[in-house]
């Protein structure tokens, strides 16, 4: 008789990947909400329900440097976000009057460096910031 065993899958690295941006992108919107379902949306100031909307960059280009970085992520309407590629112009403004110049342009130096995540690093991530909702009541 043989026996059969059966190796238990792993998840992959853009499974966990992904698990950590929906999980980051929830706390970001819902840490924003001070309680209520609405948020406003840091470029344009529309109010919509936290579900519509999105986790904005304020440096592009989503590299792993700075793609968890929550002082450079915020709550945006999807039509700047998506539509109108950030609204950049506006946000970056933003972030350089609440950090300063000198802060923002060692962020924007950190977020060309080449990073390179572990699946488990991502699990850790979203470990995190499930944690951090579960504060929240969330």
């Amino acid at each position: 008789m043989k026996l059969k065993f059966e190796k238990k899958k792993t998840k992959s690295k853009s499974y966990w990947k992904k698990r950590a941006w929906e999980m980051f992108s929830i706390w970001i919107r819902m840490s924003n909400a001070n309680g209520d379902e609405n948020l406003e949306c840091y470029t344009c100031g529309v109010v919509k329900r936290w579900q519509d909307m999105d986790a904005g960059h304020g440096i592009a280009g989503r590299n792993n440097a700075v793609l968890f970085l929550e002082a450079l992520v915020k709550p945006q309407c999807q039509q700047c976000n998506r539509f109108k590629h950030g609204r950049l112009e506006i946000f970056t403004r933003k972030l350089i009057e609440e950090m300063g110049l000198e802060i923002y342009d060692g962020l924007a130096i950190e977020a060309r460096r080449i990073v390179q995540y572990k699946s488990s690093d991502y699990q850790e991530i979203y470990e995190k910031y499930k944690e951090k909702l579960t504060l929240l009541g969330i």
